[in-house]
């Protein structure tokens, strides 16, 4: 029998993203067979009430490290296929860590809703969420924070369950994602790891990219419009008089007054 249970533990990535805010998924997987070597599982994501970019991260093995980030802006559920554990690597007694960092914002009425997938192992999990407190952060050793790890309960909806955060847990903003993406490199040094270069470099581009559609979206069209033409004025201004400069200011004054 192969059986993976523990108790609520931080996570092995917990010293890098102490200063997120994030979601554990504490899974437990059971099989009577005592010959599988390695099993494959599916996890839907279900998550309304939340727009923006969801992170997550998790240790299949010993010496590998699997991570992606997914757009949550015009999806509701995600479908995380080809999701596996090396058995050999986990004790009777272990559990996987599934971790998710969200960034952007939640409303407050949201829905977390995961789903396990696993064929006929027998699986379940624990869902719990990590606030970071900042404050006296640099004297912890006068005044003592006691952060921890909360369990979220889940709620019942309609024929199945759902999970919803207090208001202390908010999503983390979108610039603190090039941090994280530093923390990543820096995992190439943790002993017996699998180079993480390559996943790196196509988290940076999916990033980028999902960021610079989240800039486009989240400013209005006038206001572009209105920052190219102060880019314009800013390129000509040494060949315009200060009254051919009053008299710019002041058509772009009339034209975006009340558009924006």
């Amino acid at each position: 029998m192969i059986s993976f249970e523990a108790e609520r533990n931080p996570p092995w990535f917990f010293p890098y993203i102490e200063n997120y805010s994030h979601i554990v998924l504490d899974m437990r997987f059971k099989t009577e067979n005592a010959t599988v070597d390695m099993f494959n599982f599916t996890l839907d994501l279900e998550i309304q009430g939340f727009d923006g970019l969801l992170f997550y991260i998790y240790r299949p093995s010993l010496n590998r490290i699997e991570f992606d980030i997914l757009d949550h802006r015009t999806e509701l559920v995600h479908t995380l296929k080809n999701l596996y554990i090396d058995v050999n690597d986990y004790k009777s007694s272990d559990s996987l860590d599934f971790i998710i960092l969200p960034f952007g914002y939640f409303k407050e009425d949201h829905k977390f809703i995961p789903v396990i997938h696993s064929g006929k192992i027998e699986s379940n999990f624990q869902l719990f969420n990590w606030t970071p407190s900042l404050l006296f952060k640099n004297i912890k050793s006068v005044i003592k924070i006691a952060n921890r790890y909360e369990e979220v309960v889940p709620r019942e909806y309609f024929d199945r369950y759902y999970y919803q955060f207090d208001s202390s847990f908010k999503g983390n903003k979108t610039e603190f994602l090039f941090s994280l993406i530093n923390i990543l490199v820096r995992l190439e040094d943790m002993p017996h790891i699998e180079p993480l270069a390559s996943k790196v470099k196509i988290l940076i581009s999916k990033t980028n990219e999902m960021l610079f559609e989240l800039v486009q979206r989240s400013i209005p069209l006038e206001l572009i419009d209105l920052l190219k033409e102060i880019e314009r004025l800013k390129f000509n201004i040494g060949n315009l008089s200060k009254e051919e400069i009053f008299k710019w200011l002041d058509d772009l004054l009339k034209q975006y007054s009340g558009k924006i």
